[in-house]
């Protein structure tokens, strides 16, 4: 049981990798990127899953917060990003352990997108700068994109606008050289809150991306 998250992960990988050529052609056209995308965003959907489910990451009992940080690149990582996000106070990161691998986990809280959209306003891409700037400093890295929503709209609205929050993360990401290949997203809906949603400043905290960030 211990291989599987290695095999579904290889699996996605190879997926991944297949659809990769076009991408490196900067002749495309917007249209092509686009469609090229949404293939992506496909195989990167049910890779997610998969492996969210193959390592415990769909349960909160599965994430356990450590003190100490075994990994030299995780370390690095956590003072980086510590240090880049000091000045908001929506932003936590701290290294927590899935199935016995190690993550450095940044929430990235009271996200604005447009209301009932997946679009991020231009401040909040400021925010995801820390998180960019390491996966980029540390090519040895692979990153689990997590969109969650408050309770507001029924549940399959709200699970749908997740997994496109995430999306829309990840597209930044790989519009700023981060490779496709290292990016997985998943969607948690409204199933995992922080805070309370039956007041505004909860709802506002549960409105949040999550990276998962760990050494390849």
């Amino acid at each position: 049981m211990k291989t599987q998250p290695k095999i579904l992960l290889g699996s996605l990988l190879i997926g991944a990798i297949a659809l990769s050529a076009c991408s490196q052609n900067r002749q495309m056209t917007k249209d092509e990127r686009e469609t090229e995308k949404n293939v992506v965003t496909g195989v990167a959907a049910i890779g997610g899953a998969l492996l969210a489910n193959a390592m415990g990451m769909d349960s909160t009992g599965g994430k356990i917060v450590v003190g100490a940080i075994s990994g030299v690149t995780a370390r690095h990582i956590y003072d980086e990003v510590n240090r880049d996000t000091a000045k908001d106070p929506n932003t936590d990161v701290q290294p927590v352990k899935i199935g016995g691998q190690e993550f450095i986990q940044v929430q990235v809280k009271d996200v604005n997108f447009r209301s009932g959209s997946a679009q991020l306003d231009p401040y909040e891409l400021q925010r995801l700068q820390p998180v960019l700037n390491a996966l980029n400093r540390y090519p040895n890295t692979r990153v689990y994109v997590e969109g969650h929503t408050d309770s507001d709209g029924t549940h399959q609205y709200n699970q749908q606008l997740s997994e496109n929050r995430a999306k829309t993360v990840a597209f930044y990401l790989m519009d700023n050289g981060i490779s496709r290949d290292r990016i997985i997203t998943y969607g948690y809906g409204e199933e995992r809150p922080i805070a309370s949603n039956n007041t505004a400043e909860g709802k506002r905290l549960n409105r949040r991306v999550t990276f998962l960030i760990s050494e390849i």
